[in-house]
């Protein structure tokens, strides 16, 4: 996903240096890139890649994905210390966010969406704990290095095992215990069996606990045009326009945005 910007920098290093990387996981595509990069370049390994914190507690949820914003909310009441919760998309990152804030709780999001400085100001809040939670994408998984975060909750399942790897080790930092628990669908067991395999050790599945009842602000999170009843429409917020258009003139509601042609009309003379 960097190696544009990689090229970019190493365009302007002088030709004789040291080049060094540090990588909790090292997948085909890393080692390439450090074949091409690097001349001669030497692998230590301070332990086998893939390999997850020693001192982090990893636990797995099996829930229904109407469920998860309610089993959140009960983490989030039982475990008051600093959380760092992954969202597998911006646009769920942005409903996650309002949705813990709507809980009572003090918390910020950090994804691509959102300006380097915002990025910067909602990392410097959530390291001096300002914010309690910080809610993130992927972007911040190999780039946080905040040594007090107690908890990692993967909202979202990651895409591959290599992420989980990279997202569990923001807790469990600099000799201190974590936390990380992932949520998963009944139909995504698959993934846990993937992510078992990388580290080479089980992870727990644990019962749900009794879960919170629903409240308006957590049923928005997960609630799809779909959802709401045959001929009725989702509440409408101001400016929203319905008929899947934004005034905007693009497409709404798959998470995507999608341009739209206009059709043209001819007016007689």
């Amino acid at each position: 996903g960097f190696l544009p910007q990689i090229k970019k920098i190493l365009s302007a290093l002088p030709k004789e240096r040291q080049t060094m990387l540090f990588s909790a996981t090292l997948s085909q595509d890393i080692m390439k890139i450090a074949t091409t990069t690097m001349k001669l370049p030497f692998r230590i390994e301070v332990s086998p890649s893939g390999t997850a914190p020693e001192l982090v507690h990893q636990e797995i949820f099996i829930v229904k994905k109407d469920a998860k914003i309610r089993l959140l909310e009960k983490v989030l009441e039982e475990h008051p210390g600093s959380t760092l919760v992954f969202s597998r998309t911006k646009h769920g990152a942005k409903k996650l966010c309002r949705a813990v804030r709507a809980m009572g709780h003090s918390v910020e999001e950090i994804h691509s969406n959102l300006s380097l400085s915002k990025r910067r100001a909602s990392l410097e809040g959530f390291k001096r704990g300002t914010h309690r939670v910080l809610v993130a994408t992927d972007i911040a998984a190999r780039g946080i290095d905040v040594t007090n975060i107690e908890l990692v909750v993967n909202y979202d399942a990651p895409n591959s095992p290599e992420d989980y790897v990279h997202r569990v080790g923001r807790t469990g930092r600099a000799g201190k215990v974590g936390h990380a628990m992932t949520f998963l669908t009944p139909d995504q067991r698959g993934k846990l069996r993937s992510i078992e395999q990388l580290i080479r050790a089980s992870v727990r599945i644990t019962p749900l606990p009794e879960l919170p009842p629903e409240r308006a602000h957590t049923a928005q999170v997960e609630m799809r045009p779909s959802s709401y009843p045959t001929g009725s429409r989702p509440p409408s917020r101001p400016g929203q326009h319905h008929r899947g258009r934004s005034p905007r003139g693009r497409f709404r509601g798959s998470g995507h945005d999608r341009p739209y042609h206009r059709k043209r009309t001819h007016q007689r003379g």
